[in-house]
Protein backbone atom coordinates (compact mmCIF):
# COMPACT_ATOMS: atom_id res chain seq x y z
CA UNK A 1 0.00 0.00 0.00
CA UNK A 2 1.25 3.43 -0.94
CA UNK A 3 2.20 5.63 2.01
CA UNK A 4 1.55 9.00 0.40
CA UNK A 5 -0.57 11.53 2.24
CA UNK A 6 -3.77 12.09 0.30
CA UNK A 7 -7.15 13.53 1.20
CA UNK A 8 -9.91 11.02 1.80
CA UNK A 9 -11.76 10.12 -1.35
CA UNK A 10 -14.39 8.18 -3.21
CA UNK A 11 -15.25 4.48 -3.09
CA UNK A 12 -11.78 3.34 -4.07
CA UNK A 13 -9.72 4.50 -1.16
CA UNK A 14 -6.36 6.05 -0.53
CA UNK A 15 -3.58 5.25 1.88
CA UNK A 16 -2.30 8.02 4.10
CA UNK A 17 1.38 9.35 9.11
CA UNK A 18 4.63 9.98 13.67
CA UNK A 19 6.57 7.20 15.24
CA UNK A 20 6.83 7.53 18.93
CA UNK A 21 7.05 6.34 22.44
CA UNK A 22 5.56 3.11 23.63
CA UNK A 23 3.76 2.48 26.88
CA UNK A 24 4.26 -0.26 29.47
CA UNK A 25 1.70 -3.03 29.76
CA UNK A 26 -0.46 -2.33 32.80
CA UNK A 27 -3.53 -4.00 34.25
CA UNK A 28 -6.65 -2.61 35.89
CA UNK A 29 -10.02 -3.89 36.99
CA UNK A 30 -13.44 -3.35 35.44
CA UNK A 31 -16.51 -2.21 37.31
CA UNK A 32 -19.60 -4.39 37.77
CA UNK A 33 -22.94 -3.09 36.49
CA UNK A 34 -26.06 -4.38 34.74
CA UNK A 35 -26.10 -4.33 30.92
CA UNK A 36 -27.10 -1.03 29.25
CA UNK A 37 -29.85 -0.05 26.92
CA UNK A 38 -28.49 -0.22 23.39
CA UNK A 39 -29.05 2.88 21.31
CA UNK A 40 -26.11 3.68 19.05
CA UNK A 41 -25.94 0.24 17.44
CA UNK A 42 -25.67 1.23 13.78
CA UNK A 43 -23.20 -1.51 12.89
CA UNK A 44 -24.78 -4.87 13.76
CA UNK A 45 -21.63 -6.98 13.75
CA UNK A 46 -23.06 -10.13 15.22
CA UNK A 47 -25.56 -12.69 13.96
CA UNK A 48 -25.44 -11.96 10.24
CA UNK A 49 -21.95 -12.99 9.27
CA UNK A 50 -20.95 -15.42 6.54
CA UNK A 51 -18.00 -17.74 6.32
CA UNK A 52 -16.81 -21.22 7.21
CA UNK A 53 -17.43 -21.36 10.94
CA UNK A 54 -18.79 -24.83 11.75
CA UNK A 55 -16.40 -27.66 12.61
CA UNK A 56 -13.36 -25.75 11.39
CA UNK A 57 -13.36 -23.26 14.27
CA UNK A 58 -13.22 -23.86 18.01
CA UNK A 59 -14.57 -21.29 20.45
CA UNK A 60 -14.35 -20.90 24.20
CA UNK A 61 -15.71 -18.28 26.58
CA UNK A 62 -13.24 -15.97 28.30
CA UNK A 63 -13.86 -14.82 31.86
CA UNK A 64 -10.27 -14.43 33.01
CA UNK A 65 -9.00 -11.56 35.14
CA UNK A 66 -12.14 -9.50 34.64
CA UNK A 67 -12.15 -9.97 30.86
CA UNK A 68 -15.44 -10.84 29.17
CA UNK A 69 -15.18 -12.31 25.71
CA UNK A 70 -14.96 -15.35 23.51
CA UNK A 71 -11.83 -16.77 21.88
CA UNK A 72 -12.12 -18.32 18.42
CA UNK A 73 -9.36 -20.08 16.53
CA UNK A 74 -8.91 -22.65 13.74
CA UNK A 75 -8.99 -26.26 14.91
CA UNK A 76 -5.87 -27.03 12.88
CA UNK A 77 -2.68 -26.61 14.87
CA UNK A 78 -0.94 -24.20 12.49
CA UNK A 79 0.11 -20.76 13.80
CA UNK A 80 -2.82 -18.33 13.80
CA UNK A 81 -1.86 -14.70 14.58
CA UNK A 82 -3.81 -13.05 17.37
CA UNK A 83 -6.44 -10.36 16.67
CA UNK A 84 -8.46 -8.42 19.23
CA UNK A 85 -11.99 -7.69 17.93
CA UNK A 86 -13.89 -4.72 19.38
CA UNK A 87 -17.46 -3.72 18.62
CA UNK A 88 -18.89 -0.23 18.99
CA UNK A 89 -21.35 1.62 21.17
CA UNK A 90 -23.90 -1.18 20.87
CA UNK A 91 -21.90 -2.97 23.58
CA UNK A 92 -21.57 -6.70 24.10
CA UNK A 93 -19.35 -8.95 22.01
CA UNK A 94 -19.46 -10.37 18.49
CA UNK A 95 -18.75 -14.09 18.51
CA UNK A 96 -20.07 -14.84 15.03
CA UNK A 97 -17.77 -12.27 13.44
CA UNK A 98 -14.84 -13.61 15.46
CA UNK A 99 -15.61 -17.06 14.05
CA UNK A 100 -15.65 -15.73 10.50
CA UNK A 101 -12.32 -13.96 10.98
CA UNK A 102 -10.82 -17.04 12.65
CA UNK A 103 -11.78 -18.94 9.50
CA UNK A 104 -9.18 -16.84 7.70
CA UNK A 105 -6.43 -18.22 9.94
CA UNK A 106 -6.46 -15.94 12.98
CA UNK A 107 -6.81 -16.44 16.73
CA UNK A 108 -9.55 -13.92 17.49
CA UNK A 109 -10.61 -12.59 20.88
CA UNK A 110 -14.01 -10.91 20.60
CA UNK A 111 -14.00 -8.69 23.67
CA UNK A 112 -16.91 -6.97 25.38
CA UNK A 113 -15.96 -3.82 27.25
CA UNK A 114 -19.37 -2.73 28.46
CA UNK A 115 -22.97 -3.85 28.27
CA UNK A 116 -22.58 -7.31 29.81
CA UNK A 117 -22.69 -8.59 33.40
CA UNK A 118 -19.52 -7.68 35.25
CA UNK A 119 -18.79 -4.72 32.95
CA UNK A 120 -19.74 -1.02 32.99
CA UNK A 121 -23.31 -0.16 31.90
CA UNK A 122 -22.13 2.13 29.13
CA UNK A 123 -19.15 3.67 27.45
CA UNK A 124 -17.97 5.33 30.65
CA UNK A 125 -14.33 5.62 31.76
CA UNK A 126 -13.23 2.32 30.24
CA UNK A 127 -9.58 1.69 31.23
CA UNK A 128 -7.31 1.16 28.25
CA UNK A 129 -5.51 -1.30 30.51
CA UNK A 130 -8.52 -3.58 30.04
CA UNK A 131 -7.58 -3.96 26.36
CA UNK A 132 -3.92 -4.41 27.32
CA UNK A 133 -4.97 -7.36 29.49
CA UNK A 134 -6.81 -8.80 26.51
CA UNK A 135 -3.55 -8.68 24.55
CA UNK A 136 -1.86 -10.46 27.46
CA UNK A 137 -4.39 -13.26 27.04
CA UNK A 138 -3.70 -13.48 23.31
CA UNK A 139 0.04 -13.57 24.04
CA UNK A 140 -0.49 -16.69 26.14
CA UNK A 141 -2.27 -18.52 23.30
CA UNK A 142 -0.08 -21.06 21.46
CA UNK A 143 0.58 -19.99 17.90
CA UNK A 144 -0.93 -16.51 18.32
CA UNK A 145 2.46 -14.83 18.03
CA UNK A 146 3.97 -11.86 19.83
CA UNK A 147 2.68 -9.08 17.58
CA UNK A 148 -1.08 -8.67 17.37
CA UNK A 149 -3.79 -7.03 15.34
CA UNK A 150 -6.74 -5.01 16.58
CA UNK A 151 -9.93 -4.64 14.57
CA UNK A 152 -12.52 -2.18 15.86
CA UNK A 153 -15.76 -0.76 14.51
CA UNK A 154 -17.11 2.73 15.24
CA UNK A 155 -16.29 3.54 18.89
CA UNK A 156 -14.38 0.26 18.89
CA UNK A 157 -12.26 1.75 16.11
CA UNK A 158 -11.48 4.66 18.43
CA UNK A 159 -10.53 2.15 21.16
CA UNK A 160 -8.39 0.18 18.71
CA UNK A 161 -6.27 3.20 17.78
CA UNK A 162 -5.93 4.26 21.42
CA UNK A 163 -4.86 0.80 22.55
CA UNK A 164 -2.35 0.47 19.73
CA UNK A 165 -0.88 3.84 20.67
CA UNK A 166 -0.34 2.57 24.23
CA UNK A 167 0.91 -0.99 23.66
CA UNK A 168 3.92 -1.72 21.47
CA UNK A 169 2.84 -5.32 20.87
CA UNK A 170 0.18 -4.16 18.40
CA UNK A 171 1.57 -4.61 14.92
CA UNK A 172 -1.56 -3.96 12.86
CA UNK A 173 -4.70 -1.86 13.43
CA UNK A 174 -7.87 -1.64 11.36
CA UNK A 175 -10.37 1.03 12.41
CA UNK A 176 -13.66 0.77 10.52
CA UNK A 177 -15.90 3.87 10.66
CA UNK A 178 -13.80 4.88 13.67
CA UNK A 179 -12.28 8.16 14.80
CA UNK A 180 -8.89 9.80 15.19
CA UNK A 181 -10.36 11.94 17.96
CA UNK A 182 -11.38 10.93 21.47
CA UNK A 183 -15.10 11.59 21.81
CA UNK A 184 -17.54 11.87 24.70
CA UNK A 185 -18.77 8.81 26.58
CA UNK A 186 -22.28 7.34 26.68
CA UNK A 187 -24.12 6.85 29.96
CA UNK A 188 -27.08 4.67 29.02
CA UNK A 189 -28.58 5.07 32.48
CA UNK A 190 -29.71 8.55 31.44
CA UNK A 191 -32.38 6.97 29.22
CA UNK A 192 -33.50 9.28 26.41
CA UNK A 193 -31.16 10.42 23.67
CA UNK A 194 -31.05 14.11 24.57
CA UNK A 195 -30.43 13.25 28.22
CA UNK A 196 -27.56 10.94 27.24
CA UNK A 197 -26.01 13.57 25.00
CA UNK A 198 -26.40 16.26 27.65
CA UNK A 199 -24.58 14.32 30.37
CA UNK A 200 -20.80 14.94 30.23
CA UNK A 201 -18.74 11.80 30.78
CA UNK A 202 -15.46 10.47 29.48
CA UNK A 203 -15.11 7.31 27.43
CA UNK A 204 -11.61 6.13 28.33
CA UNK A 205 -8.97 6.30 31.06
CA UNK A 206 -5.25 5.56 31.16
CA UNK A 207 -3.41 4.95 34.43
CA UNK A 208 -6.48 6.07 36.30
CA UNK A 209 -6.76 9.41 34.53
CA UNK A 210 -9.65 10.24 32.18
CA UNK A 211 -8.63 11.07 28.61
CA UNK A 212 -9.71 14.51 27.36
CA UNK A 213 -12.54 14.27 24.84
CA UNK A 214 -14.49 16.22 22.27
CA UNK A 215 -17.92 16.87 23.84
CA UNK A 216 -21.26 16.45 22.12
CA UNK A 217 -23.32 19.39 20.93
CA UNK A 218 -27.12 19.50 20.75
CA UNK A 219 -28.12 21.86 17.93
CA UNK A 220 -31.70 23.00 17.40
CA UNK A 221 -31.97 20.82 14.28
CA UNK A 222 -31.32 17.70 16.35
CA UNK A 223 -33.85 18.75 19.01
CA UNK A 224 -36.44 19.41 16.33
CA UNK A 225 -35.97 16.00 14.72
CA UNK A 226 -36.35 14.28 18.09
CA UNK A 227 -39.43 16.31 18.97
CA UNK A 228 -41.16 15.44 15.70
CA UNK A 229 -40.21 11.77 15.69
CA UNK A 230 -38.13 11.98 12.52
CA UNK A 231 -35.01 9.92 11.80
CA UNK A 232 -32.01 11.46 13.52
CA UNK A 233 -28.56 11.61 11.92
CA UNK A 234 -26.53 11.41 15.10
CA UNK A 235 -23.61 13.12 13.39
CA UNK A 236 -25.41 16.37 14.29
CA UNK A 237 -24.26 15.78 17.88
CA UNK A 238 -20.58 15.72 16.93
CA UNK A 239 -18.82 19.08 16.50
CA UNK A 240 -16.36 19.95 13.74
CA UNK A 241 -12.70 19.18 14.17
CA UNK A 242 -11.30 21.96 16.42
CA UNK A 243 -9.64 24.82 14.55
CA UNK A 244 -7.38 25.70 17.47
CA UNK A 245 -4.21 23.57 17.27
CA UNK A 246 -3.95 23.19 21.05
CA UNK A 247 -7.57 22.11 21.35
CA UNK A 248 -7.13 19.65 18.50
CA UNK A 249 -3.98 18.20 20.02
CA UNK A 250 -5.75 17.74 23.35
CA UNK A 251 -8.39 15.38 21.93
CA UNK A 252 -6.40 13.73 19.14
CA UNK A 253 -5.31 10.10 19.41
CA UNK A 254 -1.49 9.90 19.23
CA UNK A 255 -1.51 7.42 16.37
CA UNK A 256 2.10 8.29 15.59
CA UNK A 257 3.06 6.08 18.55
CA UNK A 258 1.65 2.96 16.90
CA UNK A 259 4.45 0.54 16.13
CA UNK A 260 2.81 -1.05 13.14
CA UNK A 261 0.54 -0.79 10.11
CA UNK A 262 -2.68 1.23 10.27
CA UNK A 263 -5.73 1.02 8.03
CA UNK A 264 -8.56 3.52 8.46
CA UNK A 265 -11.83 2.75 6.67
CA UNK A 266 -14.59 5.35 6.55
CA UNK A 267 -18.03 5.93 5.04
CA UNK A 268 -18.40 9.13 3.05
CA UNK A 269 -22.10 9.52 3.93
CA UNK A 270 -21.87 8.35 7.54
CA UNK A 271 -24.96 9.61 9.36
CA UNK A 272 -23.90 8.46 12.82
CA UNK A 273 -20.82 10.65 13.18
CA UNK A 274 -18.30 12.46 10.93
CA UNK A 275 -16.06 9.42 10.82
CA UNK A 276 -14.34 10.27 7.54
CA UNK A 277 -13.36 13.70 8.86
CA UNK A 278 -12.35 12.43 12.27
CA UNK A 279 -10.45 9.57 10.64
CA UNK A 280 -8.57 11.99 8.44
CA UNK A 281 -7.17 13.60 11.60
CA UNK A 282 -5.40 10.32 12.33
CA UNK A 283 -4.31 9.93 8.72
CA UNK A 284 -2.84 13.43 8.68
CA UNK A 285 -0.89 12.79 11.89
CA UNK A 286 0.57 9.63 10.38
CA UNK A 287 1.51 11.47 7.19
CA UNK A 288 3.11 14.42 8.98
CA UNK A 289 5.23 12.13 11.13
CA UNK A 290 6.36 10.02 8.16
CA UNK A 291 5.06 6.91 9.86
CA UNK A 292 7.57 4.13 9.08
CA UNK A 293 4.89 1.46 8.68
CA UNK A 294 2.22 0.96 6.04
CA UNK A 295 -0.83 3.15 6.58
CA UNK A 296 -3.87 4.30 4.66
CA UNK A 297 -7.30 5.89 4.79
CA UNK A 298 -9.95 4.39 2.54
CA UNK A 299 -13.29 6.14 2.19
CA UNK A 300 -16.33 4.53 0.59
CA UNK A 301 -17.87 7.70 -0.74
CA UNK A 302 -21.58 6.82 -1.01
CA UNK A 303 -21.83 4.46 1.96
CA UNK A 304 -23.49 4.96 5.32
CA UNK A 305 -22.27 3.92 8.76
CA UNK A 306 -23.17 0.22 8.64
CA UNK A 307 -20.09 -1.12 6.86
CA UNK A 308 -18.27 -2.90 9.72
CA UNK A 309 -18.12 -6.66 9.92
CA UNK A 310 -18.56 -9.44 7.35
CA UNK A 311 -21.24 -8.99 4.70
CA UNK A 312 -24.71 -10.29 5.66
CA UNK A 313 -26.13 -13.41 4.05
CA UNK A 314 -28.87 -13.56 1.45
CA UNK A 315 -31.73 -13.14 2.02
CA UNK A 316 -30.90 -10.14 4.20
CA UNK A 317 -31.78 -10.01 7.84
CA UNK A 318 -32.06 -6.82 9.82
CA UNK A 319 -32.17 -3.60 7.85
CA UNK A 320 -28.96 -2.39 9.48
CA UNK A 321 -27.21 -5.67 8.75
CA UNK A 322 -28.29 -5.43 5.12
CA UNK A 323 -26.81 -1.95 4.76
CA UNK A 324 -30.15 -0.24 5.42
CA UNK A 325 -30.19 3.40 6.37
CA UNK A 326 -31.98 3.40 9.73
CA UNK A 327 -31.37 1.87 13.14
CA UNK A 328 -33.39 1.97 16.40
CA UNK A 329 -32.30 4.28 19.22
CA UNK A 330 -33.50 5.38 22.66
CA UNK A 331 -36.91 6.74 21.74
CA UNK A 332 -35.67 7.72 18.28
CA UNK A 333 -34.77 6.21 14.94
CA UNK A 334 -31.24 6.89 13.77
CA UNK A 335 -30.47 7.74 10.16
CA UNK A 336 -27.16 6.06 9.37
CA UNK A 337 -26.70 7.69 5.98
CA UNK A 338 -25.80 6.54 2.50
CA UNK A 339 -27.90 4.30 0.32
CA UNK A 340 -28.63 0.63 0.99
CA UNK A 341 -26.89 -0.65 -2.19
CA UNK A 342 -23.79 1.52 -1.69
CA UNK A 343 -23.54 0.58 1.97
CA UNK A 344 -23.94 -3.10 1.25
CA UNK A 345 -21.24 -3.00 -1.42
CA UNK A 346 -18.96 -0.98 0.84
CA UNK A 347 -19.40 -3.46 3.66
CA UNK A 348 -18.20 -6.25 1.40
CA UNK A 349 -15.28 -4.13 0.22
CA UNK A 350 -14.36 -3.05 3.73
CA UNK A 351 -14.34 -6.63 4.98
CA UNK A 352 -12.18 -7.78 2.07
CA UNK A 353 -9.75 -4.92 2.73
CA UNK A 354 -9.71 -5.71 6.45
CA UNK A 355 -8.95 -9.40 6.06
CA UNK A 356 -6.34 -8.68 3.42
CA UNK A 357 -4.62 -6.02 5.52
CA UNK A 358 -4.51 -8.19 8.65
CA UNK A 359 -3.23 -11.11 6.63
CA UNK A 360 -0.54 -9.10 4.89
CA UNK A 361 0.87 -7.70 8.11
CA UNK A 362 0.32 -10.56 10.56
CA UNK A 363 0.88 -13.66 8.43
CA UNK A 364 4.63 -13.37 7.97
Amino acid sequence: MDRRSTPHSTPGGQPLAHPGATSPHLAAGAATHPPPLAWMCGIVWGGWSTGAVSGEIESRPVRDGGLVGVLCRPRAGAPAPGVLLLGGSEGGLHERDAQVLAGHGFTVLALAYFGMPGLPPGLIDIPLEYFVRALDLLAAEPGAGARFGILGGSRGGEAALLTAAHDERVGTVVSVVGSGLVTQGIDYRRGALLDILGHPTGSWTWRGEPLPYLPYVIPDELRDLVAHGRPVPLRLAFPPVPDDPAALERVSIPVERIRGAVLLISAGQDGMWPGATYGQVAADRLARSRHPFTFGHRVFGEAGHAIAGPPPPDPPGLAAADGGTTSPGPGVTFEMGGTAPATRAARAGAWQATVGFLGEHLHN
